[in-house]
């Protein structure tokens, strides 16, 4: 990284490179993968991102590259936390290697730009490597290609990556047909079953690296065979063309709070931006992590904080651990913990869990409720939010924007108070997000600290009289 001051700003130069497809569901993952392993062997410093609000893309990215993968949103973070976040991950790193979300022209509303990997390039003056699959195609990409490189001439495409070649024959014609573009043929990637086995999907994504520890190696060699097939001097050549961004001086905060802070962080629930976890710890007394699946006592803690994950997978295990779950409703009753839950969190607070073949499984029980699991996906996408009260972590009035992905739908057998009202998104009904009680919010909206830390904040301040 280069910086210096100009007239009280920072400019900074950082080698990055954005890697993008055409569409989505390409391979852009398995080829970022490949691109961190590569240049971490080499002897590089790689500093991974992910545009957009993925969990489990970063995971992989982070195993490989050995330090966090950080998200890039433009939706949810402004224009100057986007730039922010990217400086301050980018300061000790040799390069950056961003993963793009969907196509590169991809947008959250369809129609203009916003949330699309080809805006955060521009903010980030990121050169692209654009992604092409090779699957039942020949000459086309050519058309392909030359439209994208014509739509928004402000996005600097530099490089393609031919991924699904079927054979030498087909690699060949590739290469004759794409050679007078005016971008670099980066990388020709084979099909391998293998590699599809090892990447597939759950839902509509990976499945989480939480659940597949015993598997890093399988997927570091996975990681080893497309790098080889990819060629890493010409990836840091374009990575050089990275232009300088203009950037505010960061002001520290400096403020703690006198509070206690549990994690369930585990194979069940592993979805948690860094930077929350981070702040929480920068802001906290102390912060324990706790695992839902094994630990039987909760540590002496005011907060309980319990993110997203796929529970539903982990049903019985949770269910079987009956004296964590009694502990922690218990402990809620009796004014001892506030609890601050989201997605995974919430079905855990649910009396019952439902699965696809009818089985209920006896979960907490603060909500009064069930929550059903569906084949297709319930709620998908960004969110908006208006608080319509008070709670423990934002006030009546204040406006949020997340995110939801969730399978499940949630069955309330009583009145339930909510927290929210849904101007964008699905939430709990298609209206409403958020079971609020006394010193208790559970949500399917996930929330990222850096779109606002004051509510991080509030959530602290609010069980620091907990004693």
């Amino acid at each position: 990284m280069f910086f210096y001051l100009y007239g009280g700003w920072i400019l900074v130069r950082t080698p990055a490179v954005v890697i993008s497809g055409y569409r989505g569901k390409i391979g852009k993952t398995s080829i970022t993968m490949g691109i961190i392993e590569g240049l971490k062997r080499m002897g590089l410093r790689v500093q991974p991102f992910k545009i957009g609000p993925d969990f489990i893309d970063p995971s992989y990215h982070s195993l490989l590259a050995g330090r966090e993968c950080r998200n890039l949103d433009s939706v949810m973070f402004t224009r100057r936390t986007l730039v922010s976040q990217f400086i301050r991950n980018t300061r000790d790193a040799d390069i950056a290697v961003v993963e793009g979300v969907f196509g590169l022209y991809d947008s959250y509303d369809g129609i203009t730009e916003a949330g699309s990997t080809a805006e955060v390039a521009k903010i980030i003056k990121a050169p692209v490597i654009l992604i092409l699959s090779a699957e039942r195609t020949n000459r086309g990409l050519a058309a392909v290609l030359k439209g994208f490189l014509s739509f928004d001439r402000e996005v600097r495409i530099r490089g393609v990556i031919v991924n699904n070649i079927a054979n030498e024959k087909q690699r060949d014609k590739i290469e004759r047909i794409l050679k007078d573009y005016g971008v670099e043929i980066v990388g020709m990637i084979r099909r391998d079953e293998e590699i599809e086995r090892i990447m597939g999907y759950r839902h509509l994504g990976l499945i989480p690296i939480e659940e597949r520890r015993e598997e890093e190696r399988r997927i570091e060699e996975m990681a080893r065979r497309i790098s080889e097939q990819i060629d890493l001097k010409k990836v840091l050549e374009i990575a050089e063309e990275a232009e300088e961004i203009e950037a505010e001086p960061e002001t520290s905060d400096e403020r703690r709070v006198n509070v206690k802070v549990g994690v369930i962080k585990d194979r069940a629930f592993s979805f948690y931006y860094p930077e929350n976890i981070e702040f929480i710890q920068a802001h906290s007394d102390r912060v324990y992590f706790i695992d839902s699946l094994n630990d039987k006592i909760l540590p002496e803690i005011d907060l309980l904080y319990v993110g997203g994950g796929f529970p539903e997978v982990y049903a019985p295990m949770l269910s079987r651990n009956e004296e964590l779950l009694r502990e922690i409703r218990s402990r809620y009753e009796r004014g001892r913990i506030s609890i601050y839950a989201e997605c995974g969190g919430l079905m855990l607070m649910c009396d019952n869990l439902v699965d696809l073949n009818g089985k209920e499984h006896k979960l907490i029980g603060i909500i009064d409720g069930d929550v059903f699991m569906e084949r297709k996906p319930v709620g998908h996408g960004y969110v908006r939010l208006k608080t319509v009260k008070d709670t423990i972590f934002a006030k009546k009035g204040d406006t949020l924007v997340g995110h939801e992905f969730h399978h499940s739908r949630l069955k309330l057998r009583g009145e339930e108070s909510f927290a929210y009202e849904v101007i964008r998104g699905h939430g709990i009904d298609g209206r409403h997000d958020g079971i609020v009680k006394d010193r208790f919010l559970a949500s399917y909206t996930h929330v990222h600290v850096l779109h606002n830390r004051e509510v991080f904040l509030n959530l602290l301040l609010s069980s620091a009289d907990i004693k």
